[in-house]
């Protein structure tokens, strides 16, 4: 049966719960490990948010204490239980005092000798306790004097504790004919890191017993936090104290082996689940191993945010077919746009930055310099540039705009890498279905916006791009032969469908002289870009456009047209644009300059205005005459080219 959701639950083995990502070899081998192991031993389960630790201690639990054999005693703790609402003191003294309930419940240690251990406890919580979870307000120069009163006390106190414990333990696992107890203390990396890393202290010197089995869920940054008021920040000088402790206390660490998690199946049967793929989807092998990849790109394996990235594309198609309407994207390969909207979804939650860029920007194939001052990049220097040239991943002049988005953030810094293969594997899905990246990636993009979250971010309009577009471009065309009536026949449509591009042509033949109607939602409200370019001369040993043509005796030319361009730009209210010679890009070897203009409206219905349409075709015809200008100064270069 099809569900909405992936719950975000730990695995119970109890119940059932399959293995969905290849983890059974790692419980088999802690398993045995610790079915031989000598105690008392102190076992770290270390990995990020949402990594499995709890599935993996659920799982333990199972196999060495809940089924047939019942090899130990059992006692579970869920250490944020404890912390919330209290203070530091408070939370420690009440997981000691809980742990150490268990363990005389199961040892069927009459009420008295309980009720004075506990107080033994309690004693110690107001004095020992209490002052090491202030320790931190402590000057550096008190420090010492506190440390060592501290464990002078603890000395004591916290000896007889042990003795009496290790006591009960030894005579209920000689009683039971159990191998030991076995703890499981759980979200560790939940509570306050310096709560935490006293609490691995108290549990080294209470609990370190024979016949005693500990398994901790911790993240080794929170000891690494919790340990910062004491040794600083972590740097190369003091992170061998840091290790140290960290030694000192846990003799077995574990971590969680993400990086191997078979993730297919999980990803096959998860997307079957929400309904996002069919049994015959799900039957392509290579769909699904492009998803895994996609997914190892953006959101990794974490079994957490794979389950939101599950929810999001969940909620995305619930949304998408309660509006009861087919959307622009009903032209494309079925697969493909599967395939995309699963990219842009796992981008929007690994890369917030880029899936931004992407949503004003779809065409990332062509982003270029004039997209990199949009967004205010740093310029890279020579030689970072000839180091980019080199590598495969940043040779291109888009991707260059990727690294350079990313070296502004340290987290996409790190995953530079990934994010650019990620869009090179997407990049290569659309072309090799002969789609267009803009209109593609145009077309399914806002698609995705409902599950987007992003600080500060103005509402976004919700608007069906490919109608708005081709509605507008019926409104344009007619204005258009009123305004050139030289060549009124020749205007017309390009291109059988509309997406997130429309195309109107001015020639007989295609892509002579075009303009494109590109749109997105732009700070609350809609734009809309007229865009077109001309190839104008060989890039080969040149540095700008203007050099290549100044080489062949056309400066004076292409002068004028500059100038006469930005006067265009100055004369059309409304509409902004770059100046003339700031948009150009090589392709194939060709200086191409593209020239746009581009207006904000609040909504689209504000484009359908009788004003707005003949304000727009204006624009259209006027760069109409641009391209014209541009093709025969072109062909003028042609001529020399071809005489030389």
């Amino acid at each position: 049966m099809n569900i909405s959701s992936i719950t975000d639950i730990p695995r119970n083995v109890s119940l059932g719960e399959k293995d969905t990502f290849g983890i059974e070899p790692f419980e088999n081998g802690l398993t045995k490990f610790i079915e031989h192991t000598n105690t008392p031993i102190t076992i770290a389960l270390q990995g990020e948010w949402g990594s499995g630790k709890t599935s993996l201690m659920n799982s333990l639990n199972e196999n060495l204490s809940d089924d047939g054999k019942l090899e130990y005693h059992s006692v579970w703790l869920n250490t944020w239980e404890y912390a919330l609402m209290k203070d530091a003191s408070t939370t420690l003294i009440d997981i000691i005092t809980k742990l150490i309930d268990e363990v005389t419940k199961i040892a069927n240690v009459n009420k008295e000798k309980k009720n004075q251990l506990l107080m033994n406890v309690k004693k110690i919580g107001f004095s020992v306790l209490k002052v090491a979870s202030s320790v931190n307000s402590i000057t550096s120069s008190a420090m010492e004097e506190v440390e060592k009163s501290m464990n002078q006390e603890q000395n004591v106190t916290i000896s007889q504790i042990r003795n009496e414990l290790e006591t009960i333990i030894k005579d209920c696992v000689n009683e039971h004919n159990k191998k030991g107890f076995i703890f499981f203390i759980d979200d560790l990396d939940r509570i306050d890191p310096p709560v935490a890393v006293q609490l691995l202290e108290l549990l080294k010197n209470i609990f370190t017993l024979k016949k005693c089995v500990f398994i901790l869920a911790i993240d080794y940054d929170v000891v690494i936090k919790g340990l910062e008021p004491k040794f600083g920040k972590l740097s190369e000088q003091n992170e061998r104290e840091f290790r140290s402790f960290f030694d000192k206390i846990i003799q077995v660490p574990f971590s969680m082996p993400v990086s191997s998690y078979v993730i297919d199946t999980f990803l096959k049967e998860s997307l079957i689940s929400i309904n996002y793929i069919s049994e015959e989807n799900a039957s392509n092998e290579k769909l699904i191993a492009n998803f895994s990849e996609i997914s190892n790109l953006s959101v990794g394996t974490n079994p957490r945010a794979l389950k939101r990235l599950m929810n999001s594309l969940s909620l995305i198609s619930c949304i998408n077919s309660a509006k009861g309407s087919k959307q622009e994207t009903d032209q494309l390969n079925e697969e493909l746009e599967l395939l995309v909207n699963f990219a842009l979804v796992s981008i929007q939650i690994a890369y917030p930055p880029v899936y931004r860029l992407l949503s004003l920007h779809s065409a990332f194939d062509k982003w270029n310099e004039n997209i990199a001052l949009q967004m205010n990049l740093k310029q890279l220097d020579e030689q970072s540039i000839n180091k980019l040239n080199k590598s495969e991943e940043f040779d291109e002049e888009w991707e260059k705009v990727l690294f350079r988005l990313c070296e502004n953030d340290h987290y996409l810094k790190k995953r530079a890498l990934s994010i650019s293969r990620l869009l090179n594997t997407l990049k290569t899905a659309i072309t090799e279905q002969g789609e267009d990246v803009e209109d593609t990636i145009g077309s399914i993009i806002s698609l995705s916006s409902v599950t987007n979250l992003e600080a500060f971010d103005q509402p976004v309009i919700d608007y069906h791009r490919g109608s708005f577009l081709k509605h507008l471009r019926n409104l344009l065309i007619p204005q258009l032969k009123n305004q050139l009536p030289e060549i009124a026949d020749l205007i017309k449509t390009q291109g059988k469908r509309v997406q997130s591009n429309a195309f109107i042509k001015f020639t007989k033949n295609d892509w002579a002289h075009y303009i494109k109607l590109h749109s997105h939602p732009h700070e609350g409200g809609v734009r809309l870009i007229l865009v077109s370019d001309k190839w104008m001369a060989h890039s080969k040993n040149h540095n700008s456009v203007a050099d290549a043509i100044k080489e062949v005796g056309f400066e004076k030319e292409l002068r004028e047209l500059e100038s006469d361009y930005n006067n265009f730009i100055e004369n059309h209210q409304g509409y902004a644009s770059t100046n003339f010679l700031d948009q150009v890009v090589t392709r194939e070897g060709h200086f191409v300059v593209e020239i746009y203009s581009y207006l904000t409206l609040p909504n689209i219905d504000a484009f359908y205005q009788e004003a707005t349409v003949k304000r727009t075709s204006a624009v259209i015809a006027d760069m109409y005459r641009f391209l014209v200008r541009m093709q025969k100064l072109k062909e003028k270069i042609w001529e020399v080219y071809q005489k030389n």
